[in-house]
């Protein structure tokens, strides 16, 4: 017992010099920041210069403070005047006079004191340029147009001035006209203007040009150059990175009337290819496809056939049917099932179809003219197969287009089955069925408030000669996992 207790005394007396040992223990505190804004804008307009500013708490005093450009962690400028410092506030005036352009400056400020101990705080600073007018175009500075007609569209701004007028002229004669009110000063607004060509001679250049004036009197002229495009010149690739950033190629083949025959559609990541075939009869309609999903060492197990037969000597569908094959190890024909996809098709006098037969009635079919040009101009947007029904709940059609053609659009392609892969589905939607760029999609049914249907929208750019060189499709609606993921297509041109 006495001997329990002797060790129980040492115990409470090893511990308390452990406790008295730690409170005797030198303190490091660490230098920390106080800073009200991270991130600043400023227009030029307002300040030729900015001041950093931030309440600075280093214990231990500072040794030095290092300011550095944190794009390449350059040194720009060693201040010592805080040297010795413990609580300050400290202020440093970055000059903005050298920024006449939209600039953006990230700093890192470096404290380190007299411990070796170091602290750093990032601010980011966007210098906007002097208030002017401009616009942001859609779809570029050059353009080849097949219609005679294109809508003009942007965003103009005018910084911290107001818009006063703005002016598109189609060779020197004036096509749209805008004055601001003064009772609804405008700092920016979207700008949507068709603009008609009449005959153009396709050797000469012709410009657009927007003019646009500020309450300051500043006056900006953007200019858009127009050539008439009698044919579309073809992509022998086009790129397309989808929503999960995956790079796929799009190989295409042509015959020597330009048509599409067949195209690979390779995935990088796995060495897929999901190959498509055409045949066209003497009326350049498809009266078959062929799709087969290719694995990296060139085997494939499955195989859809899908054959469109079409009324004599005419345009008109009469059914769309499809063979699903599959085959042994061997590459014999293991099973075959055949399946009507669609037909009892009903067509207007004017070729135009007006109902037809799938699992339903699918009735109502979307056409436009969308430049008044006296076209009929196929519009629906089937989101899946599936949804090629009398659902209208389900239906979308594109309702807003520039008259630029797409250099993959497939003319004799009906737009009304999957040939065999989902993901084909959607791409052949986006770039082989509409004639135009289209750049906006809405539900069929005005009704509708849910949120699973995608509506696609998309912008583009064009080259110096005018040819599409990017498509970006954006889903506007969808659930959580789908709106806002983009698609993006890029041509390639020999």
């Amino acid at each position: 017992m006495q001997k329990n207790i002797i060790y129980i005394l040492f115990a409470v007396v090893f511990a308390g010099m452990i406790f008295q040992s730690c409170q005797d223990d030198p303190r490091f505190p660490d230098p920390g920041f106080e800073i009200e804004d991270q991130r600043i804008e400023i227009r030029r307009d307002t300040a030729d210069f900015y001041d950093i500013k931030m309440k600075m708490n280093v214990p231990n005093g500072v040794q030095r403070i290092d300011l550095i450009d944190a794009t390449d962690y350059s040194l720009i400028k060693e201040i010592n005047e805080y040297n010795g410092n413990k609580n300050f506030d400290f202020n440093y005036r970055v000059d903005l006079t050298p920024f006449v352009k939209d600039t953006v400056l990230n700093y890192i400020v470096k404290v380190l004191d007299t411990d070796k101990r170091s602290f750093n705080q990032g601010i980011r600073i966007a210098v906007k340029a002097f208030s002017f007018p401009e616009i942001k175009l859609v779809g570029g500075q050059n353009i080849a147009v097949a219609a005679p007609a294109y809508n003009v569209k942007g965003l103009i701004s005018t910084g911290l001035n107001t818009i006063n007028t703005v002016k598109v002229l189609f060779d020197g004669q004036e096509q749209y006209s805008f004055t601001a009110s003064p009772d609804n000063p405008l700092h920016e607004m979207p700008l949507k203007a068709l603009i008609f060509f009449g005959n153009l001679d396709p050797s000469l250049e012709y410009p657009i040009d927007i003019v646009i004036t500020d309450d300051k009197g500043q006056e900006s002229t953007t200019t858009i150059n127009v050539r008439k495009s009698e044919t579309v010149k073809k992509p022998i690739l086009i790129n397309m990175l989808n929503s999960s950033n995956i790079l796929i190629k799009i190989v295409p083949d042509y015959d020597e009337k330009e048509r599409i025959t067949g195209f690979d559609f390779l995935w990088s990541n796995t060495g897929r290819n999901y190959r498509t075939d055409f045949e066209y009869n003497d009326l350049d309609m498809v009266t078959k496809t062929t799709y087969k999903n290719i694995d990296s060492e060139g085997l494939y197990t499955r195989e859809y056939v899908t054959n469109i037969t079409y009324i004599e000597g005419t345009k008109q569908i009469i059914s769309i049917d499809q063979n699903e094959i599959d085959y042994d190890e061997f590459g014999n024909i293991a099973t075959e099932e055949t399946t009507t996809l669609a037909n009892n098709f009903i067509y207007d006098g004017s070729g135009n179809v007006l109902s037809f037969s799938t699992t339903s009635i699918v009735e109502n079919i979307y056409y436009s003219d969308p430049f008044n040009l006296g076209e009929s101009v196929y519009g629906d947007f089937w989101q899946r197969d599936s949804y090629i029904s009398s659902n209208t709940v389900r239906r979308q059609h594109r309702e807003d287009y520039d008259p630029v053609l797409v250099p993959t659009y497939t003319e004799g392609l009906p737009p009304f089955f999957e040939n065999g892969s989902s993901v084909l589905f959607q791409m052949m939607q986006d770039i082989f069925v509409n004639k135009y760029l289209m750049t906006k999609t809405v539900p069929t049914d005005p009704s509708y408030s849910s949120t699973y249907l995608l509506e696609p929208a998309f912008t583009y750019e064009t080259d110096e000669e005018g040819n599409i060189s990017t498509i970006v499709r954006t889903n506007v609606g969808g659930g959580f996992n789908d709106k806002g993921d983009t698609t993006i297509y890029s041509f390639f041109y020999e």
